[in-house]
């Protein structure tokens, strides 16, 4: 029966791009630029430092406006997963990690290969990339190389998102209530003020909160309850028609319930079972002051940004009932980041951007890694065998560590735009970059393990077995980064583009491996205990350690040909993508028996295609479908020639129905329906491709209706209660994975005045 209330539904929907024909309420469209630019009324820049108008770029865009935000329940950029052709986030339990995947192009532990901006600030590290949003006026996600604009990891795209501004209202406040079930309680307040015609503010702020999935079955609680909140304050200033000033500030705080991961088997997900509490704690702050100066001429910008998060983050490591491996990591960064362009501002054929960036990171991680005494005595029962017998007699090991991983680095780039080349329409874009960073790290780390050893004949001897490991090192990463595009325009609403670009995701180091290399190192102090030695372990080494803990950057070339426009006037809006991506030094994380291990692959391929389709059926009725095909597999490669690459998706799947309708002189004055359907699959969740996700979809909807100030809606997610796995992973021989969300319903409530 759900397959067949699925089909009936499906066979309802058609084409996706995420551009619906919505009427918002007259007080907010004058903040929605997309209304406009799905309209094509005005021309929309899609950063300070593009060269080509937003409507016109020759790349693969999606946009969300703020009508579409709303009406698909995109809360956090992890909801933007599957809306967005070839964009994945796996669900790792959370939010702590925000892993993109785009293209078959993504990263497990080893940095990120997005970058993503809030009104031109970049955040730094994808550890504060979970977060809700708030009274946001657009959403683009770039995929594909950004590099040359954008530089370091940005090899599968960039996700821009801008903030409404105070200045384009004279007073606004906006209130939402949700609860729903699973004790489901959102709030959201959004107050906007502008003083006068030069100066205006605004106040946003969020509750949200939830009592959790899935049930631990070793406490009997839930495993993945959350409490979060934050703010947002911008104040923006017209000091004259030439000088702008924009202050934007931000908080968050998140307190979870982490990590549900049952075992797995024959494609069923058990409850959590583990003893060792799993928790996550974040705080972020962030402040940003972007000034401008425009003339006819040229504009000119500044983006000046600052952001700090620290967080406590608890995790049972074996994920059992049994006490033998657990860990607390607490991390503490402060980042710097500034970037001055200057662009031209005219009507001429020839359009120029130039730009220089820098930035300072610097990160703290405190590690607290326990072996209990359990896995302790299993461990040297291993390599010490009989007659000679070998005790634990501590309850449990620390290993703890301190590792410091500053970072710097900076760039120059350059980027052109020629219109109208040899014949009308044709244009030209061209860039380089030139991308250089300094990675440090300082580590110091140790352990003690205290033991009885028993030999056949002799009394029993106590001995301790300790390594320090204390040292530095630093590498650093130049690259070029260029770009080329041309674009035909056919007319003014279509055109074909072909673009070339280089992606570039920067190398480092690997902290999270150190509790096993300390554990390594005090198995072979271990072994020397049956044939003594008074040489030092090679593996002790700071050369070996470094050795070890680094790896390469992932360096890419991506080719890429598209499609913009209307197909049939005012009815078929569609876009066409294809791509083939060279990638080369894959980097691949991998568990460990008490962290992860990165890597680099000799190399992959990928390549696929994406189609995005809008049909406007009627003034009030779209029907949307947004498909993305990847086939991301390793060349090259010893060990996984051939193979598929794990956690990107070979398909995914959007389609959209929505109605909408106002009334005039009626009880009600809109009425909006939208129904949403998301798939993705097959998901290799290994690099040796022996176990997967297989296709699934998730149905969604939700029924809004508004009078006044007053708005009224209620939804329901994975109403067919679909039963899927987010993420898998082996630990210690163990299959675990972690179950997607059952079915969720709400109603929110809304208030405009």
């Amino acid at each position: 029966m759900k397959k067949v209330l699925s089909l009936i539904i499906l066979s309802l929907l058609m084409g996706q791009q995420l551009l619906f024909a919505n009427v918002e309420n007259e007080s907010e469209s004058v903040s929605d630029t997309l209304k406009s630019y799905a309209l094509k009324e005005v021309v929309v820049s899609s950063s300070s430092k593009e060269t080509n108008n937003l409507r016109a770029l020759p790349a693969s865009v999606s946009i969300l406006t703020p009508s579409q935000i709303e009406g698909l329940k995109v809360n956090t950029i992890k909801d933007l997963s599957m809306i967005v052709p070839n964009f994945f986030i796996p669900d790792y339990g959370s939010k702590l990690s925000t892993p993109v995947y785009i293209r078959g192009i993504g990263e497990r532990a080893a940095g990120q290969t997005i970058g993503l901006y809030v009104d031109d600030m970049p955040y730094m590290d994808k550890t504060t990339f979970d977060f809700n949003l708030t009274d946001i006026q657009r959403i683009e996600v770039l995929r594909g190389p950004q590099g040359t604009l954008y530089g370091r990891n940005a090899m599968g795209g960039i996700v821009n998102i801008y903030t409404r501004s105070p200045l384009d209202y004279a007073h606004r406040t906006n209130v939402m209530l949700s609860g729903g079930n699973y004790g489901l309680k959102q709030a959201k307040l959004t107050e906007s003020y502008r003083v006068n015609e030069k100066v205006g503010m605004s106040v946003s702020g969020y509750y949200d909160e939830n009592d959790g999935f899935f049930t631990n079955q070793y406490t009997g609680k839930k495993a993945d309850d959350l409490k979060a909140a934050g703010g947002r304050f911008r104040l923006d200033w017209k000091a004259s028609n030439k000088l702008k000033f924009q202050w934007v500030a931000n908080y968050d705080y998140s307190d979870q319930g982490a990590f549900p991961y049952g075992e797995y088997k024959d494609g069923n997900i058990a409850d959590p079972n583990y003893n060792s509490e799993g928790r996550y704690f974040r705080e972020v702050v962030g402040t940003g002051l972007n000034v401008s100066y425009e003339t006819e001429h040229f504009l000119l910008t500044s983006s000046t940004g600052y952001q700090h998060f620290n967080d406590d983050m608890k995790m049972d490591t074996d994920y059992s009932p049994d006490s033998l491996f657990w860990l607390n990591q607490k991390q503490r960064q402060h980042s710097f980041s500034e970037e001055i362009n200057i662009k031209s501002n005219n009507n001429n054929n020839y359009q120029w951007s130039f730009g220089i960036m820098g930035f300072a990171s610097d990160l703290r991680t405190d590690v607290l890694t326990a072996i209990g005494q359990q896995a302790l005595q299993s461990i040297f029962e291993s390599v010490i065998p009989p007659p000679m017998i070998v005790l634990a007699t501590d309850k449990e090991t620390p290993i703890p560590g301190v590792f410091k991983t500053p970072t710097y680095g900076g760039a120059v780039f350059h980027q052109s735009t020629y219109n109208n080349l040899f014949v009308e329409g044709l244009s030209l874009t061209a860039g380089i970059r030139l991308d250089y960073e300094k990675t440090k790290l300082d580590y110091n780390t140790s352990a003690t393990m205290n033991l009885d050893i028993i030999p056949p004949r002799g009394p029993i001897v106590s001995a301790p077995i300790s390594t320090n490991p204390i040292g530095s090192g630093s590498t650093s990463f130049t690259e070029w980064l260029p770009k080329i595009a041309l674009k035909y325009e056919i007319d003014p609403q279509r055109y074909v583009y072909a673009s070339v670009a280089k992606g570039y995701k920067v190398g480092g180091y690997n902290v999270q491996v150190f509790a096993d290399i300390v554990r390594n190192i005090v198995m072979e102090k271990g072994m020397q205990l049956r044939n003594p030695s008074n040489e030092p372990l090679e593996m002790e080494t700071q050369e070996a350690i470094l050795a070890e803990t680094s790896y390469k950057p992932e360096l890419s070339w991506n080719y890429e040909l598209g499609f913009k426009g209307e197909l049939i006037k005012d009815f078929l809006y569609a876009e066409l993508a294809g791509f083939y991506i060279d990638v080369r030094d894959v980097q691949l994380t991998q568990m460990a028996t008490m962290g992860r291990i990165v890597n680099n692959a000799a190399g992959a391929e990928s390549f696929g295609g994406e189609v995005s389709l809008t049909a406007y059926l009627s003034e009030n009725f779209s029907l949307t479908a947004n498909y993305g095909y990847t086939h991301a597999t390793f060349k090259n490669d010893t060990l996984y020639n051939g193979n598929f690459v794990p956690f990107a998706p070979q398909n995914t799947l959007s389609l959209t129905a929505a109605y909408n309708k106002n009334f005039n002189k009626k009880w009600i004055d809109s009425f909006n329906l939208q129904v949403w359907y998301n798939a993705a699959g097959r998901i290799y969740w290994t690099e040796a491709n022996d176990v997967y996700q297989d296709f699934y979809g998730v149905l969604n909807a939700r029924v809004s209706l508004s009078k006044g100030n007053f708005g009224l809606a209620f939804w329901m997610k994975n109403i067919l209660n679909e039963k899927y796995a987010t993420f898998h992973f082996e630990s210690m021989g163990n299959k675990l994975a972690q179950r997607g969300k059952p079915m969720q319903l709400g109603i929110d409530l809304s208030f405009r005045f």
